[in-house]
This record gives structure tokens, C-alpha cells and sequence, in this order.
């Protein structure tokens, strides 16, 4: 399904606008106490068929394309108070997407159905401290099943979560992804301290001889291809709710710069602050215009599905915006930001944890770089 890209805004404030204003009423309190959102908040969203909105008709779903669930992501951004739910729920819909795409009836009515009714929560079990090549995590035959045995620190919504997305080396050291349910006997879930998103219910996970039916195995090889599909399209994501946020951010710091009067004047109207919020709104922009070019770039079946320069270029550069955005709103705006409204530095917070996200920025630029020198020009 395609939705004009000016239409997407309106689509987005009449399904989900009141739903998305009453999450981010309580974000801020939420965040001081590191309460994360309430899973209610995923199933009404559900019941509002948001989760199901990009997901294929199979699963009663209307097959957004990526243009249009990107913008719904970033429309979601800017209207939503609290940042950890886009993030949340786009992994939600990352991992039913995948599930989708095995083909598996089972894991589709079992899991993927559910998740995008908001009744099933799922999250990524990935990290652990090591390169993708050194999982210490094991997935080892046992019967007909496997065990698994393991950690997973950095869960991003892993409180919340019913079902884990986990990867792990198997005894021939290639990497295979399976699905454990987080009530499953041999599995511990414990709060995670995180500088930022306080509100996403982090956690870290540890695996005990954890009993894996053969039919959660949902690659059995080559997962290392199977996990970069799923990173590249986070990155995607990412950028997109945030370059929501930051709009949400530059319209916020100039409501409060008009109401601000220095030396007989609004704030607003000093050319030094004029400038700021100028190099504010460029970066606003050059995030939104390199966001949808990615996105246009999947739809057009021009992206690489596993590492595609031009959405891990947007992740990076929407990232590094996102700093400069916030930079010169603490400059300008000074003891109001650092003091006065939480919002910024609850954004500030979730910037910086934006670095190491779908990939550190050094890492991405490694990549693009040898993808760029690979093709001997840019991609088109």
C-alpha cells in the first residue's frame, strides 16, 4: 500500500494521534523513575492496527511500503512525547516482518499474528559484547530440539518482551536464529542500567539449557546474512522516527526562544539566535530528505537487503544531526534546557545511545566506505 507522502501526516494524527498524546503524557515522570511504557500502551495500539500497518495482508496487515511506513514512523516521532515508543514499536513490526517472510504458517499464526494485534511483544536478543563472528551464545542439538545457553546484555524493550529474537553460534560456529518465549524454564530476564531510553524497559537475558523446539529455529544458516537484513532495516527506522523528533525538538526550542525576552527583545529575533535555529532547521531537513531517499531507494527495489550504503549512510547521518540539533538548542536556549524542560535532556539521552545503535557510526562508516570504494561511485 502506497499513502501520498503528504497524506501520511494526516493518516497517522487521525488513527493514532490521541493514542500517541496520551503516551507521552505520563513520558515524562515514566523516565524519571525508569518505569518502562506500559504494555496496554502496545495493545491498543494494536487494537488501532498500527503494528499491523506494515505487515503483508496475510497477517491482517495493509503492506505499507517502505515510503509509507517510514513517514509513519517519523510522523510518530513528532508526535509522540515519550522517544522509547517508536523505538519499541519498530521492532516490534522489524520482527514480525521477518517472521513473515519465512514463509511459516506456524511462526506466522503463532507469533507474527499476535505481535501485530500488540498481544505478542517481541525483542532482539543480539548483543553480547562481541562482533557478530564471536557469539559466545550456543545453540546446540539435543533430540529432536536444542538447547540454548548463553547471554544477551542490551535488550532494547527485553522487560516488556514475551519473545525473544536470539541469535547464537551453533556447534559448526555459524550463526542461527531462533525464538524463546521469555517464560520458558532456564530463562532469566534482569533490568538493564541504561544513560538513555529509560522509558524502552531495557534488560539483559541469560540462557540456561534452554529447550528450543526445532520449528523456533527460524535460520538454521547463514544467520550472519539473516541478522544483517534485520540491522539494515532498523537503521532505516531509526533514522526515520528520529527525524521526527528532532522536527518535534527545533519547534519546541523556537516556541520557547519567542517567549524568551532578552535586552527588550524576544530571544527569537537576536541574529545570533536566528542563525542557530537556521543550522537547526538545515539539519532537520538534510535528515529528512536523506531518510526518504533511502526509503524511495527500498521501494525501488534498488537497496541491498543485507548492507545498503545509502540506509546505513542515513542512519549515520541522521545520528550525527540529531547531536548538532541538540547542541544548538542547549546553546541558545541554556539553563531552559539544561534545567528547565526534561524533554531535552531525555533526547539528549537517547541520541548519544543512537551511536552504537544498528551499528556504531565508526563501523558504518568502515562499510560505506568499502562499499563506495567497491563501486567506484556513489549509488544511484
Amino acid at each position: 500500500m502506497r499513502v501520498n507522502e503528504d497524506d501520511v501526516a494526516g493518516l497517522v494524527r487521525s488513527r493514532w494521534g490521541d493514542l500517541l498524546a496520551e503516551i507521552g503524557e505520563g513520558a515524562v515522570d515514566r523516565y524519571a523513575e525508569g518505569i518502562p511504557v506500559p504494555r496496554r500502551a502496545f495493545a491498543d495500539a494494536g487494537a488501532l492496527g498500527l503494528q499491523a500497518f506494515p505487515l503483508p495482508t496475510g497477517v491482517a496487515g495493509e503492506d505499507a511500503d517502505a515510503v509509507t511506513w517510514g513517514r509513519a514512523l517519523e510522523e510518530i516521532g513528532y508526535l509522540c512525547a515519550d522517544p522509547a515508543f517508536p523505538v519499541v514499536v519498530s521492532i516490534h513490526t522489524g520482527v514480525a516482518s521477518l517472521l513473515c517472510a519465512t514463509g511459516s504458517t506456524h511462526l506466522v499464526h503463532t507469533y507474527a499474528l499476535p505481535i501485530s494485534r500488540g498481544e505478542c511483544l517481541p525483542a532482539l536478543a543480539f548483543s553480547e559484547g562481541t562482533d557478530l563472528l564471536s557469539m559466545r551464545t550456543r545453540l546446540t542439538p539435543s533430540g529432536p530440539d536444542f538447547l540454548l545457553s548463553g547471554r544477551k546484555d542490551f535488550i532494547t524493550g527485553g522487560l516488556l518482551a514475551d519473545v525473544f529474537l536470539t541469535y547464537a553460534s551453533d556447534e559448526y560456529g555459524d550463526l542461527v536464529a531462533c525464538l524463546v518465549a521469555s517464560d520458558e524454564d532456564g530463562v532469566e530476564v534482569r533490568p538493564a542500567q541504561a544513560a538513555g531510553f529509560r522509558t524502552a524497559g531495557a534488560a539483559s537475558v541469560t540462557f540456561e539449557n534452554v529447550r528450543i523446539p526445532a520449528d523456533r529455529v527460524i535460520a538454521s544458516a547463514d544467520g550472519l546474512s539473516h541478522a544483517q537484513q534485520y540491522l539494515n532495516a532498523r537503521r532505516v527506522a531509526i533514522a526515520a522516527f528520529t527525524a521526527g523528533q528532532m522536527r518535534r525538538l527545533l519547534e519546541g526550542t523556537v516556541a520557547r526562544l519567542r517567549d524568551s525576552v532578552r535586552y527588550g527583545q524576544t530571544l527569537m529575533d537576536l541574529p545570533n539566535v536566528q542563525a542557530a535555529v537556521g543550522r537547526m532547521y538545515v539539519a532537520v531537513e538534510a535528515s529528512r530528505a536523506i531518510v526518504h531517499r533511502a526509503l524511495s531507494r527500498l521501494d525501488a527495489g534498488d537497496g541491498d537487503p543485507v548492507f545498503d550504503p545509502v540506509v546505513s549512510a542515513a542512519k549515520h547521518h541522521v545520528t550525527e544531526q540529531a547531536l548538532a540539533v541538540l547542541n544548538e538548542a542547549f546553546r541558545v536556549l541554556g539553563g531552559h534546557a539544561y534545567y528547565g524542560d526534561p524533554r531535552y535532556g531525555m533526547f539528549l539521552r537517547e541520541a548519544f545511545g543512537l551511536l552504537a545503535g544498528a551499528g556504531t557510526q565508526d563501523l558504518l562508516e568502515i562499510n560505506i566506505g568499502m562499499c563506495a570504494a567497491q563501486k567506484g561511485k556513489s549509488p544511484t
